[in-house]
């Protein structure tokens, strides 16, 4: 049976990963870079498969290609997220008008924030 003290810790954990997700769900459809990077770990990585190889950016460089990117209308979603001790996963989605990104992320909490380390990301046409 858990605890009132336990059950607190809980719910303040889950309030502190959803802060970094919201970071990165708030802030990518609007192209919000300083949002964006909160979220993300300082060197962290970004992964896809375009034309069947893996292609990586490090957080400064997809940041920019963020930046360089044409506004448009979407939709995000959190899927799912989980943790044990101070590290975790999520699943997001961003629906545009004619694709959807599927993005993974692998998590850590560091000095009391959790930050995204690794995302994998795949495109869908709709």
């Amino acid at each position: 049976m858990k605890t009132a003290a336990s059950k607190s810790s809980l719910e303040e954990e889950k309030h502190l990963i959803l802060l970094t997700l919201n970071d990165y769900l708030q802030g990518r459809p609007v192209k919000d870079i300083d949002r964006l990077r909160r979220a993300f770990y300082a060197d962290a990585y970004i992964r896809t498969v375009i034309d069947g190889k893996l292609v990586q950016w490090t957080l400064p460089q997809y940041l920019e290609l963020v930046a360089q990117a044409t506004l448009q209308e979407c939709q995000p979603e959190l899927l799912s997220y989980t943790w044990d001790g101070d590290t975790g996963s999520a699943q997001v989605q961003l629906t545009f008008a004619t694709f959807r990104f599927i993005d993974r992320f692998n998590l850590v909490k560091l000095d009391g924030k959790w930050l995204i380390v690794d995302k994998i990301s795949y495109r869908e046409d709709l």
